[in-house]
């Protein structure tokens, strides 16, 4: 009976999981992270973008935690601090140029009005959350 009830607790965390998004940094700098997610809540539905994670050379760091079951594609960027490498392919979404940020509708252009805001590349990537997957998303940065 335990193990039954063990079971079912598992697929009912599994199911209504939480992805994280785990970036590693191979490069020979830091580097600095920005994700791009959608939210689906009562109080907004749209694209957010946040960051700035900065990442050491070796580590692996959390970057979020925003996929949830259903929600299985996020958008990825990162970059050194001189700029002399960048990540990021496919689209162009807003971001704080300096500050930790976090911008509701960054796939719009009128959040670009503020200067302090531009935008920059991301990468589209998919995560599969269910039962028999993973709990994470994994970006390895090299350069």
């Amino acid at each position: 009976m335990k193990n039954i009830l063990f079971i079912v607790l598992s697929i009912c965390f599994i199911s209504t999981g939480i992805s994280q998004i785990h970036v590693t940094n191979s490069a020979s700098e830091p580097i600095y992270v920005a994700i791009a997610h959608y939210r689906n809540t009562a109080s907004f539905r749209g694209w957010v973008s946040e960051g700035w994670w900065k990442v050491i050379p070796g580590e692996t760091k959390v970057c979020g935690d925003f996929l949830k079951t259903g929600e299985n594609t996020y958008y990825i960027h990162a970059h050194t601090a001189s700029f002399k490498s960048k990540w990021g392919n496919d689209a162009y979404l807003a971001v704080n140029k300096v500050d930790a940020f976090e911008i509701e509708n960054c796939d719009k252009s009128y959040v670009l009005e503020d200067s302090e805001i531009t935008t920059y590349q991301f990468t589209k990537k998919f995560v599969n959350i269910g039962l028999l997957d993973g709990l994470k998303a994994s970006v390895n940065f090299t350069n």
